[in-house]
């Protein structure tokens, strides 16, 4: 039995989930911990007076919460090329998932539902998953890519540079590049595209402009709070927030981009503490609607469970999808 293959198998262990859980665990107490020092350090009575006080800001969050389940819904209907009835609050509940604990979690759920709700073959829901999960990250890494361009074209990155040093800058920017250039091209790699030409350009076009969408209505909500700073000033942040995303596998990346905001706002021109409120409120925002999403969607979008027969099913179309080429 082969390395990879021993992997795979302990994977499904009962000692691999304790194991994952106390990873999760342990990442969020890191994360948490790192937080209320950054927070000590610049003053709690400074930063609380410094939480966002312009509605705008609070509406463009929810907006922008909502951008990705509204733009998959429209994307899994031109998938699968057919109506998905209340497919809105289980795709909100699956970008939960995907948010809250590990990526990935919430297409599992959404498999489940698809099935269950549609009788859609479970291969069929498997290559579709995959597909979209492709054209997402090449239009993330376009994206990414444009705002790197953007942040070295206009000399923010001698500003992290002269924060990190030099030695350390340049090997962060190649952890950086790494990140989010490598699991595309793994993933064009080893997978094809089972979606027709016409489909894969029009799901890779609302990637794009839903992608795009939300970086510039966070910019917009960052500039709400603070209108004097520049642009460019976001660009850093965007630039950050757009690399932590591609992350795999870190469970819950809003907390540890938030970790790595506060420790980048002594890079701002204005107050650092506005610039620690106005992230903890967005970092506070995103559990909370985390929280509240989860439960609502608990009684309106919770999947009925597969039973043993149907679980073997999942599982044996997802190995014979690899085997094929196409998951």
């Amino acid at each position: 039995m082969t390395l990879a293959a021993r992997v795979r198998a302990w994977a499904g262990t009962e000692d691999a989930k304790r194991v994952a859980i106390a990873l999760r665990v342990l990442f969020f107490a890191a994360m948490f911990t790192w937080l209320v020092l950054k927070v000590r350090a610049i003053g709690w009575r400074q930063v609380v007076t410094s939480l966002p006080t312009n509605s705008l800001f609070y509406i463009l969050f929810f907006v922008n919460f909502l951008v990705l389940p509204a733009s998959e819904t429209v994307i899994y209907r031109t998938i699968f090329r057919r109506a998905l009835p209340r497919a809105f609050p289980v795709l909100i509940r699956k970008r939960v998932y995907n948010s809250a604990l590990v990526g990935y979690s919430g297409e599992l759920m959404f498999a489940i539902w698809l099935k269950r709700s549609f009788g859609l073959k479970t291969k069929r829901i498997l290559v579709a998953l995959k597909d979209n999960a492709i054209l997402s990250a090449v239009s993330s890494g376009l994206v990414t890519s444009v705002l790197l361009v953007l942040f070295a074209a206009t000399g923010n990155a001698r500003r992290i540079i002269d924060w990190l040093h030099p030695g350390p800058a340049l090997i962060v920017a190649g952890i950086l590049a790494a990140i989010f250039v490598l699991p595309v091209l793994y993933r064009l790699r080893r997978h094809l595209i089972a979606l027709t030409a016409g489909q894969a350009i029009s799901v890779l076009g609302i990637h794009v402009s839903r992608t795009s969408l939300v970086v510039l209505l966070q910019a917009a909500q960052w500039a709400v709070v603070l209108p004097a700073e520049r642009w460019g000033t976001w660009l850093v942040f965007l630039t950050a927030q757009m690399v932590i995303s591609r992350l795999p596998i870190i469970p819950n990346r809003d907390l540890l981009f938030l970790s790595a905001g506060l420790e980048m706002s002594n890079t701002i021109a204005g107050p650092r503490a506005a610039m620690a409120g106005l992230l903890l409120a967005g970092g506070a925002l995103t559990q909370a609607m985390n929280l509240g999403f989860f439960i609502i969607t608990s009684f309106i979008a919770q999947p009925p469970k597969l039973d043993a027969r149907e679980m073997d099913e999942v599982e044996d179309a997802d190995e014979e999808a690899r085997i094929a080429g196409t998951a």
